[in-house]
């Protein structure tokens, strides 16, 4: 009986450690995007679905968008500049985004006909509406 008791107390030691690695691995890998040229802290919401936590990095006329909780280096959205329209900008609001922090500013906007909202830090949305005045004419 003692056996089988440590051997639980083994299993879920061992589904807690676990469990704090995949936590740390996530924070290394938003670190490590967040640090790279240009990273920036990036909620995205598509079509009025859930906020997804990420990293944006302005890559010439892209917004590349990673996706925080995954190991994947690979890019999850890319954003092109000459698609992307802001309909509207707003504050940070309890009844839509409690699952962003308070500091959050929110673009709504469209690509290529789909509804996209983007949550921004600080003045991190005075930089991506720079980055979008920035580009050539469209005519």
């Amino acid at each position: 009986m003692a056996l089988i008791e440590n051997v639980g107390l083994l299993v879920a030691c061992l589904i807690i450690i676990g469990g704090l690695a995949a936590w740390v691995l996530v924070l290394w890998h938003q670190r490590r995007l967040v640090a790279s040229t240009g990273g920036l802290p990036v909620a995205l919401k598509r079509d009025g679905g859930r906020w997804s936590n990420g990293v944006g990095r302005y890559a010439g006329d892209q917004l590349l968008w990673y996706r925080t909780l995954s190991l994947s280096p690979a890019v999850a959205m890319r954003l092109p500049r000459t698609q992307l329209r802001v309909v509207s900008t707003r504050a940070w609001a309890a009844d839509r985004d409690m699952a962003l922090r308070p500091n959050f500013q929110i673009a709504e906007c469209r690509l290529d006909g789909t509804a996209i909202s983007l949550g921004f830090p600080d003045s991190g949305l005075t930089g991506f509406l720079s980055w979008l005045e920035a580009s050539a004419p469209r005519f």
